[in-house]
């Protein structure tokens, strides 16, 4: 873990300060004071303050004393905020992820303050054979980084891979991502799986995430674009998909590997041969990983300034993916009942009659 024993002691704006990188970056920032901007229910943290806002409203939904007051008092901003959940509707994604990020410029603007961006490393557009295909929160992304370079401001770009939970405890605020292919995995819901199995999936965990932020806020680097992510690292989905697979095998549980294939062969074959076989829940399941598998898998590795950041500012380096996860994993399934030997029924026994 990056420790800077003498830190300047700073006010550092936050937002999405509720959601996985947030709250990791808050227990993090245990040296400074942090004002977090939220949505819906109030932060407790022992350096937190909470004012409840609305980002993708002008001026915040707050009044012009209140912007004045917080202007005068933040020595940077962290935006963090950022709606994630493929299924929400693009003009959701788009007034959080652009308007939104548009009005807290405005407001780093006003305090003349350096702002971190927290992007994505997903920022890519991604082709397929049939067409292109990019979701409108990569493309939302891709927005906020030009809006965050044009804007004048002092600034830093961060791009964190897949994020998962702690890399000793495995604690995280929220399952998403990777935890999805988790689920389905021990509840026997894919009958394949649209991803090639040397494909790699780059995935960090939290505290890596943070450490990294908090260095570039304590030493007031406010230059350049920084890739969270394993590198060369990375697993492939068959390196996951076995570790997953021996998770289960500890709990007592017998997890078949569902076959790995192209998501092209999945449109182009079996998506019209056998989707209107499956049950409806399934199908929903399986549509969901169809859209994000080319988001989630890569042919090559993703850059990493992990090991830049390791000797520029002491930062940890990156710990044993397959422990990490495995702490992940055990985290999980603690906080299920994924593990507790129940069996998925009438879906699972239609899903197995169908000979993929």
């Amino acid at each position: 873990m990056y420790i800077n024993h003498f830190p300047q002691r700073k006010t550092i704006l936050l937002t999405g300060a509720s959601g996985v990188v947030g709250q990791a970056l808050l227990a993090r920032l245990y040296a400074h004071s942090v004002i977090c901007l939220t949505y819906r229910k109030p932060i407790s943290h022992p350096n937190a303050t909470t004012i409840p806002c609305d980002i993708s409203l002008p001026g915040l939904s707050l009044s012009q004393t209140q912007l004045k007051d917080i202007a005068k008092c933040v020595d940077c901003i962290v935006h963090s905020a950022a709606i994630t959940d493929f299924g929400e509707s693009d003009e959701l994604i788009h007034r959080t992820n652009v308007r939104g990020l548009e009005n807290m410029l405005e407001l780093a603007a006003i305090a003349q303050v350096p702002f971190y961006y927290i992007s994505t490393a997903f920022i890519r557009p991604h082709q397929r054979k049939n067409g292109p295909l990019e979701h409108t929160y990569t493309i939302s992304k891709r927005e906020g980084e030009r809006l965050v370079r044009e804007s004048g401001l002092p600034h830093a770009i961060i791009r964190p891979s897949i994020v998962i939970g702690d890399s000793r405890s495995g604690q995280i605020a929220r399952f998403q991502g990777i935890y999805n292919i988790v689920g389905s995995f021990f509840r026997g819901f894919l009958p394949i799986l649209p991803m090639l199995p040397q494909a790699y999936i780059d995935f960090i965990p939290q505290d890596v995430v943070a450490n990294a932020i908090a260095a570039l806020i304590e030493h007031d680097c406010v230059a350049g674009e920084y890739w969270s992510t394993s590198g060369n690292k990375a697993l492939t989905v068959r390196q996951i998909a076995d570790l997953i697979a021996e998770f289960g095998k500890s709990k007592g549980i017998q997890i078949n590997i569902p076959r790995m294939v192209s998501p092209d062969i999945v449109d182009r074959l079996i998506r019209p041969a056998f989707m209107s076989e499956l049950p409806k829940s399934v199908k929903k399941g399986f549509d969901w990983f169809a859209q994000v598998a080319p988001y989630l898998c890569n042919e090559e590795p993703f850059p990493t300034s992990l090991p830049e950041m390791e000797t520029r500012f002491g930062v940890a380096p990156l710990p044993h993916l397959e422990t990490a996860l495995t702490h992940s994993l055990e985290y999980w399934a603690s906080q299920t009942r994924a593990c507790s030997g129940a069996k998925a029924k009438k879906d699972r026994v239609q899903l197995a009659k169908c000979d993929c």
